[in-house]
């Protein structure tokens, strides 16, 4: 069979709706949830509450009051009220110390102080005037421009002529002082860099970024202050007009002990013991930005999930989920790691992690689009394909409405069909993209090797306040905030409660995403490798564009085997998996036939011999070995360079990966794919895939010894 006719012919195999959809459901619109809860949902959730909680919360980048260093952090305790004032009596609020010190601005200013006197900013109106890493210190000083330093520039400002020219100055630059610039402007006696930092200074000219610079350890520099793109634009034209400025800067910097707070709420299930959802939404990013979008947005959300599920299972309309749905509330990243620490096994409760990062503004005040970061490639998992059927289902209402399949709104116009929208929020259309897993934030803890648990993350991107001054609630949108909770409280309500009449329509879901997912990646991949392999490639190649259709399709059928995780184990519902399983293994092999063909029509194009890979005898000797994470690793130890053997083995050889035939980026995915079930040979293949790269089974294999010398993995 031709390879465009074995294409066509999977795509009507594998096309969604291979399970029936209820009879109110349109086929534009078909999620695993009945319409019904779908409606009750809709009715339920409320995107101007989770705006008049995002306004509570961070209303303003305030500084913090000092009593909150030695009692709960506001937004821990705010959190904490809110919900237990929904009456959900399972809310908790934990707190454990942290390892290290961080430092906060407590206050400060900057004064243009001659010719004229004028304040340009202070700390309590301007929250990210002080560069992290800044010292406590007061300055006075004629201002000065440097351009970028690169290294003969910085040597010269260590001759004795630079530090007579630049000696109790203040220097305006382009951007702050990383270490080596910081050590040169401190050789020349510069008290401190006055630079801006801004998304876009031409799109918003009077924000500020939160930014850093190697100040901590300067004799003479000692702060890095941060104005805006208009303030820092007028002091360089008065510079080069001329122009004699003597500026003034004062900060205090204080230091406290670090700690970990954090809000734990759950819906207990039915089924307690068997594998859950955990939503993630982080309260703090350090504790000087507060930003309503990055990440109040998602905290706010994550509490309506919370209060709406909670109050229709109250109610009667919902049945109590089989599955408990958990809600964390914690320090980004860090936060997250140290309450899978303090909560032995909580990992193997779980079945998926939904992250709520940056959900809230609103996308055509932001540009941006409603995004998906997938689970990764080492953990899939039918969450990708429930929450695009969802996300569907939020686009098709609320958007295009002259599709021949689209449903219908009011007559005349063009009205969204079924609307989600508040009445103080936007009438914007919903816009979503679904990419590549990534990281960055708490889901990264989840799909950690170490804790093995797949997540996504929902956030919005661009971001034309990331980080900034300006990120505050006037950005947000009421009914961007409605969209994306209902789009989480479904997806979790599914994964917490799959009946079997929800079952077959979650296979479809899981499957067409797959098959798009295929289409859009594995494929064109493999065939384009053989389209453009040489006669000295042809075999590398081929061997490589199969592996890549086989990882495709094992990560599908992976997919599909994650959905036994959360079904109701009845036969009904392990013979739908089976079957969906089975055909999927159909289309792999139909797959491998069709790359087969491909590859034998381009040797006979460049007339060379035809032959089928074939596995050798060091490809036996590893089928046969299986790693896992050691049991003292395993939701324990999460960061392999923080290892003490690990990292004292890469200092003593600089030149490691190439030692081992790997890079940094291969390693990284060998050691994702350890799970106590992938053999080695099985581990090199999905890695070479995952990366598009040649990697060599033996390098591999030396990689994992080395990592259980390490003590970090076990046979």
């Amino acid at each position: 069979m031709r390879p465009i006719v074995m294409i066509a012919v999977i795509l009507i195999a594998v096309s969604p709706g291979f399970g029936q959809a209820p009879p109110e459901m349109p086929k534009a619109l078909e999620t695993p949830l009945p319409g019904s809860i779908l409606n009750l949902l809709a009715d339920e959730i409320s995107g101007q509450m989770a705006y008049n909680n995002l306004v509570r919360l961070a209303g303003a980048p305030w500084l913090r009051d000092p009593a909150e260093f030695t009692a709960t952090l506001y937004e821990a305790a705010e959190i904490h009220r809110l919900a237990r004032g929904y009456g959900i009596e399972t809310t908790r609020l934990e707190r454990h110390p942290g390892s290290g010190k961080f430092d906060y601005p407590r206050e400060a200013e900057l004064w243009a102080w001659e010719p004229e006197r004028k304040l340009l900013a202070r700390l309590a109106a301007d929250p990210a005037l002080i560069a992290r890493g800044s010292q406590s210190a007061e300055v006075q000083g004629e201002l000065v421009y440097i351009p970028p330093l690169d290294e003969p520039a910085r040597k010269k400002m260590l001759e004795p002529e630079a530090r007579e020219r630049y000696r109790g100055k203040l220097a305006l630059m382009w951007s702050h002082a990383g270490s080596e610039v910081a050590q040169a402007l401190d050789a020349a006696g510069i008290q401190a860099v006055i630079s801006f930092n801004a998304r876009e200074r031409y799109f918003d000219p009077g924000q500020v970024v939160y930014s850093s610079g190697a100040y901590d350890k300067g004799q003479h520099l000692k702060l890095g202050m941060t104005v805006s793109w208009r303030q820092w634009s007028e002091l360089l034209e008065d510079l080069q007009a001329g122009k004699k400025i003597v500026m003034k800067a004062r900060a205090v910097i204080e230091q406290h002990d670090d700690k970990f707070e954090t809000v734990y709420s759950w819906i207990p299930g039915t089924e307690p013991e068997r594998k859950g959802v955990v939503f993630t939404a982080h309260l703090f990013e350090g504790y000087t930005k507060r930003g309503a979008n990055d990440n109040m947005s998602g905290c706010v959300v994550q509490l309506e999930i919370l209060r709406a599920l909670s109050k229709l299972i109250a109610a009667g309309h919902l049945p109590r989920p089989r599955r408990t749905i958990h809600f964390i509330w914690p320090n980004e990243i860090s936060g997250t790691y140290e309450f899978i620490k303090q909560h032995p096994g909580f990992p193997d409760s779980l079945s998926i992690n939904i992250n709520m990062d940056m959900v809230g503004e609103g996308l055509r005040k932001n540009n941006s689009l409603f995004t998906m970061s997938e689970c990764p490639g080492h953990l899939p998992s039918y969450l990708d394909g429930l929450a695009r059927s969802v996300m569907n289902y939020v686009w098709r209402t609320n958007d295009i409405v002259y599709l021949p399949d689209a449903p219908r709104g009011r007559p005349g116009g063009q009205y969204f069909p079924r609307p989600l929208w508040e009445k103080n929020g936007s009438l914007d259309a919903f816009r979503f993209f679904i990419h590549r897993a990534t990281g960055g934030s708490d889901h990264i803890c989840f799909n950690n090797p170490s804790v093995a648990v797949p997540g996504i993350e929902f956030f919005t991107w661009p971001d034309q306040w990331y980080h900034a001054d300006t990120d505050t609630p006037d950005k947000a949108d009421p009914t961007q905030l409605k969209r994306v909770a209902f789009i989480g409280a479904a997806c979790a309500w599914a994964a917490a409660d799959c009946t079997d009449e929800m079952l077959p329509r979650l296979l479809d879901a899981v499957s067409a995403h797959g098959l798009a997912r295929m289409a859009e990646r594995e494929i064109p991949s493999a065939l384009n490798r053989l389209a453009r392999s040489g006669a000295d490639r042809l075999a590398a190649d081929l061997a490589a564009a199969l592996n890549l259709v086989d990882f495709g399709a094992r990560r599908e059928i992976r997919a599909l085997q994650s959905v036994r995780e959360i079904a109701t184990g009845s036969p009904a519902s392990s013979s739908a998996i089976d079957g969906r399983i089975g055909q999927w293994e159909a289309y792999r092999g139909a797959l491998r036939s069709m790359v087969l063909e491909a590859g034998r029509a381009r040797a006979q194009r460049l007339g060379v011999p035809f032959r089928e890979p074939s596995a050798g005898a060091e490809r036996t000797k590893y089928q046969a070995v299986i790693p896992a994470i050691a049991p003292a690793i395993r939701g324990k130890e999460f960061n392999l360079a923080r290892n003490p053997d690990y990292a004292r083995y890469m200092k003593e050889h600089p030149d490691a990966w190439k030692e081992l035939g790997l890079t940094a980026q291969q390693a990284q995915a060998v050691l994702n794919y350890v799970n106590g079930r992938r053999s080695i040979a099985e581990i090199r293949d999905d890695a070479a895939a995952e990366t598009d790269e040649d990697v060599g089974l033996a390098a591999v294999a030396a990689y994992l010894a080395l990592l259980k010398e390490f003590g970090w993995v076990t046979y």
